[in-house]
């Protein structure tokens, strides 16, 4: 399956969102909520395969100790797990911000009424067709830039350390 690009997908994805606007249309084509549901069906099996290897490496003897201590499975859940999984999790979030923040080619066939696109499809408007706008494109693109800088600066701290946490057990 994945000698195969993402891109062969989007026909299967149109159709699918096709006959979902057909039953419910606030879910459907030219909607930011039918993006939204392919954006998430789609990152959902990357992220899984993240947390659950950041989960491996989180010794059991943390959950068993906190047992021992009279601790109930929701404080162990909300105490102490969530507690060591905040790095993958920032972890994820980053990744799947970005990838949605740039994606262009499934925005651009979901989305064909130009007043409900994303910025990426935005962006490319004005590099695209008969129309050579670099200037607005690139002034677009810095502006673009400023809420993933945002995005970084808050979330750097984890950043560093879900991605190296459980890469070398020595």
């Amino acid at each position: 399956v994945q000698m195969f690009p993402q891109f062969l997908a989007l026909v299967a994805i149109y159709l699918i969102i096709a006959q979902i606007s057909d039953v419910f249309g606030a879910i459907g084509l030219d909607t930011l909520a039918g993006l939204g549901l392919v954006y998430l069906g789609g990152s959902m099996g990357v992220n899984a395969w993240l947390i659950k290897g950041f989960f491996d490496t989180v010794p059991i003897e943390i959950d068993e100790s906190a047992k021992i201590d009279g601790a109930s499975h929701v404080r162990i859940f909300f105490g102490l797990v969530l507690r060591l999984a905040l790095p993958v999790l920032v972890v994820v979030f980053f990744v799947t911000f970005t990838f949605i923040f740039n994606e262009l080619a499934i925005a651009k066939v979901l989305l064909a009424d130009i007043r409900n696109t994303t910025l990426a499809v935005g962006l490319n408007t004005y590099v695209s067709g008969n129309t050579q706008e670099w200037g607005k494109f690139a002034a677009g693109a810095l502006v673009a830039a400023i809420p993933m800088l945002i995005v970084f600066s808050l979330t750097q701290k984890y950043l560093t350390t879900g991605l190296t946490a459980g890469a070398v057990k020595g």
